[in-house]
């Protein structure tokens, strides 16, 4: 199996092919307000003018913010050509989370919702090509007990959110489907059941 954390191009040398939308979001993590990001990127040509950028990164937060809890906030949106890092559209946001955890408790701040997107891409060693994205704020259930299980409804947003991507965003008359960062399509998702854990950088 080989991952692409976050389709990005870590450790890969994928050559990016792709336009990219990279979503980043707030919520307090040891007693300080903590920024982390999710990168995407979709299938076509360049989005359009400055309007269409808006009207894009308006349809990814508003389709994003149902798998964040009320603590989190999606706070910009930066839009990314190709085999660049420096954004072709920024947009700041103060979008609060609308997923409503009913009955769970959030693990530490550095668990994470686990989303495996498989894709068309193989390796050199014919083994899959995965994309993955980690959402921080990982709920379980309160009542269970079971602190590495994933609540149920969180597990059940995220696949809906995993879902939109992989089949389209439908956004200002242009459906968005995710891919690698060389442009291979999405085509199966699988959240964990299980809490996962990602570092913040120290």
């Amino acid at each position: 199996m080989t991952s692409i954390l976050g389709s990005s191009k870590v450790g890969l040398g994928l050559a990016e092919t792709q336009y990219s939308i990279r979503v980043v979001k707030e919520f307090s993590f040891r007693g300080a307000a903590r920024r982390y990001s999710n990168r995407y990127h979709f299938d076509g040509s360049a989005v359009g003018d400055s309007t269409a950028m808006n009207t894009f990164m308006d349809g990814v937060v508003l389709a994003e913010k149902a798998i964040h809890p009320v603590s989190a906030t999606i706070v910009e949106c930066n839009v990314y050509a190709p085999g660049s890092d420096v954004a072709i559209g920024t947009k700041t946001y103060a979008t609060v989370g609308t997923l409503v955890i009913t009955g769970g408790s959030q693990a530490p701040g550095e668990c994470a919702v686990i989303v495996r997107l498989a894709t068309t891409k193989k390796s050199s060693k014919n083994h899959p090509v995965f994309c993955f994205s980690y959402y921080h704020q990982a709920f379980f259930n309160t009542a269970s007990g079971l602190a590495d299980t994933l609540l149920a409804s969180q597990k059940t947003a995220n696949e809906a959110y995993a879902d939109s991507w992989k089949n389209g965003l439908s956004i200002g008359g242009r459906t968005y489907v995710r891919t690698t960062p060389d442009g291979h399509l999405t085509t199966g998702r699988l959240v964990s059941g299980f809490i996962g854990h990602r570092d913040f950088p120290r």
